[in-house]
């Protein structure tokens, strides 16, 4: 159940795959275009969280050989159109709610932005499984489709909702609270839950608005201080939104096992 590993004859054009790297830590992706190809988003050299202008040149689509796409690794395939049981059972980054296009699109897709480009490697929101994703979906979003990140996001949000004197009093009843947060956040965040956000966009359009290489470089670029201070007040409600939701949170743990309890159980520990 936590992933879906193939033999090299199993490979289909247009397939979603990936290979664990670093002790299975993370994994990388790529689309499987034939003839022992495989074309994936790649990261200049130095380990970077964003991409700049000096590093364009670095960070892009490319093809190379499935031996060197997988480094020594085991080859695996991405599944699309899962269950949410299945999606929220296996690990992040194995597998997405979200119907695969016909692997005609894929495969135009993956070429057309070979040629074009994806933009510059952002470990958050446009990194290799976002390609893969995209390519296989069609699906774009400002906030990216990554398991990976968005799980570990997700679990940190989760736990930041929960008001944290009841941790300890009250763990068998907090996590959960918190297993549920956690499976509908990422639900929510996934290709195939169908928000109105996550828009299918042609890849001819997305090719001529990355300029060949990047459409965060671009939207830098144009970037001004009225954006800047939208961005600060969008994170200081943000803020109190959360801050908000944990006090609905505290109350509803008060009202469930009731304030005297929950004292007294912290008081034994």
């Amino acid at each position: 159940m936590m992933s879906s590993k193939i033999g090299r004859d199993e490979l289909r054009h247009g397939d979603h795959i990936y290979t664990w790297r670093s002790g299975y830590s993370y994994s990388h992706h790529g689309i499987y275009v034939g003839d022992g190809n495989v074309i994936h988003l790649t990261q200049g050299p130095g380990l970077t969280i964003f991409s700049n202008s000096s590093q364009s040149s670095n960070d892009r689509a490319l093809c190379c050989d499935i031996e060197d796409f997988l480094c020594d690794g085991q080859l695996y395939r991405f599944e699309y159109g899962v269950s949410r049981f299945v999606f929220l059972t296996r690990r992040p980054g194995t597998c997405s709610v979200a119907s695969s296009n016909p692997r005609e699109q894929v495969l135009h897709r993956a070429s057309y932005l070979l040629e074009y480009g994806f933009g510059n490697y952002n470990l958050l929101n446009r990194n290799c499984e976002d390609f893969a994703i995209y390519c296989k979906t069609g699906f774009i979003s400002a906030g990216g489709f990554s398991g990976q990140i968005k799980s570990l996001c997700v679990a940190i949000i989760a736990i930041a909702l929960i008001p944290y004197r009841f941790l300890c009093a009250s763990l068998i009843g907090i996590a959960p609270l918190v297993c549920g947060l956690y499976c509908l956040i990422r639900l929510s965040s996934d290709a195939g839950s169908g928000r109105r956000d996550f828009e299918a966009v042609p890849v001819e359009k997305l090719g001529r608005l990355s300029d060949a290489y990047s459409i965060m470089e671009n939207i830098n670029m144009m970037e001004n201080n009225t954006t800047r201070w939208f961005r600060r007040k969008v994170l200081y409600y943000l803020s109190n939104i959360i801050w908000a939701i944990r006090i609905c949170l505290e109350y509803i743990v008060l009202t469930l096992y009731g304030y005297s309890d929950i004292c007294i159980g912290a008081g034994h520990q």
